[in-house]
């Protein structure tokens, strides 16, 4: 493959534009009034469904990971496509529980999980110079799919019905991803941009000690950031995943009205990923993962007092820009942590620890919903699980150091 100086942005390209278009779960929620009224669903049923497909989008995370490394990027978004775009069509013909977990739940989680180790990962290889703003951009895509998206997607539900909403939809996903997924190559080990010379810190990270997977899972610091990751999650998606609903159960606002939430929570999201990009690059991976989970800490707290329109708007847009934030500060953390050659994989194993955080974190909410009749008490729940994750980033942070200064002495 010759390499030019335009190569690793139509990687980023490709990948930025597969992000649009597979960042669909962010706008779920618009099915939930639907779905739940039509088949006389629960909102704790119903959310099993999302909970069950994060749980098997991040499970599926090492199989994209190393199919990306073994064979191709390309070769993982194909095949992951394949089970995302059916996932979706056939969430248009579910009419019980069971086959909405099977379609959406685990074909469609199985086919993005596959996707995203495959992209993101192969984009940061690509841009050792700049990976907080790269992942920072590269993840903008993912919420500014849903920013656009949700309008219409609420205009098919209005419009078609629910069910043939996904089924539209399904065709539009398998389109976009299937033009762009050629565009993402690999990036060839040991290669640099020409003409960039790393600072210290860079060559540091260049330098890194390579982690295969049973090296990586032998030391402490994958375990802490485990579950670090499980708590961070778990804080953002208890809101993130009902944030229709509650914009209609709580604040008394109109399906459309929620879908505008949902689109400006979302803007708010891109925002918060583009800007901690940038903020990652200034204050480094640790300290930009503190200042996440404070605000993410926060804005729950705002939301226990939440009655006005304006108020819950300015809720959510603190929600939207904190958790933007997580994923893009965490995945280049990983690749500072363990290096960069199995990077793919790597990212794709510790990314579990996103999808049990998002397995709990809903249903949390939802059961709690369903038990008071009122979402209260999963925003103070998410507030002290944000709490608890500050507290692992310094313990991960003292363990890293140690881990890297004993190999700096091999």
């Amino acid at each position: 493959m010759k390499i030019t100086k335009m190569t690793r942005w139509r990687v980023f390209a490709g990948v930025w534009i597969q992000s649009l278009f597979t960042s669909a779960t962010a706008f779920f929620s618009l099915f939930a009034l639907p779905l739940t009224t039509q088949f006389g669903w629960s909102s704790s049923e119903f959310s099993m469904a999302y909970t069950i497909y994060m749980f098997v989008y991040c499970a599926m995370g090492f199989v994209g990971g190393l199919l990306a490394e073994k064979l191709q990027p390309r070769v993982a978004i194909y095949l992951g496509l394949v089970f995302f775009a059916s996932g979706w069509f056939l969430t248009g013909f579910a009419s019980s529980i069971p086959q909405l977990y099977i379609f959406y739940g685990i074909m469609a989680g199985a086919g993005a999980g596959t996707i995203y180790p495959a992209c993101l990962p192969t984009a940061l290889k690509w841009f050792p110079d700049k990976s907080g703003s790269i992942s920072g951009l590269v993840q903008a895509g993912a919420s500014c799919g849903p920013f656009i998206m949700s309008p219409i997607a609420q205009w098919l539900i209005s419009t078609y019905g629910a069910q043939m909403a996904c089924r539209i939809l399904a065709i539009v996903f398998l389109i976009g991803v299937g033009a762009v997924a050629w565009m993402i190559v690999p990036c060839p080990e040991g290669w640099i941009p020409e003409g960039w010379t790393p600072t210290a810190s860079q060559a540091k990270e260049l330098h890194a000690k390579n982690y295969n997977i049973p090296e990586m899972t032998k030391t402490p610091v994958f375990w802490v950031m485990l579950v670090l990751f499980i708590f961070a999650n778990a804080a953002g998606t208890m809101m993130v995943s009902a944030t229709s609903p509650i914009a209609q159960k709580q604040i008394g606002q109109s399906a459309m009205t929620a879908a505008m939430c949902v689109s400006i929570m979302t803007l708010a999201n891109m925002c918060g990923r583009i800007a901690f990009g940038f903020i990652y690059d200034k204050l480094k991976g640790w300290n930009s993962l503190v200042l996440v989970l404070v605000l993410n800490g926060l804005s729950m707290c705002m939301l226990t007092v939440a009655k006005s329109l304006p108020y819950f708007i300015a809720c959510i847009c603190l929600v939207g820009f904190a958790f933007g934030g997580l994923l893009v500060v965490f995945a280049p953390i990983v690749k500072t942590v363990f290096g960069s050659k199995y990077y793919n994989r790597n990212y794709g194993l510790i990314f579990i620890g996103y999808g049990i955080g998002a397995f709990v974190g809903p249903k949390i909410s939802a059961s709690f919903y369903d038990s008071t009749g009122s979402y209260v008490a999963g925003y103070i729940g998410s507030a002290i699980l944000a709490a608890a994750a500050v507290v692992l980033v310094f313990i991960a942070k003292k363990l890293c150091a140690s881990m890297q200064a004993e190999n700096a002495k091999n």
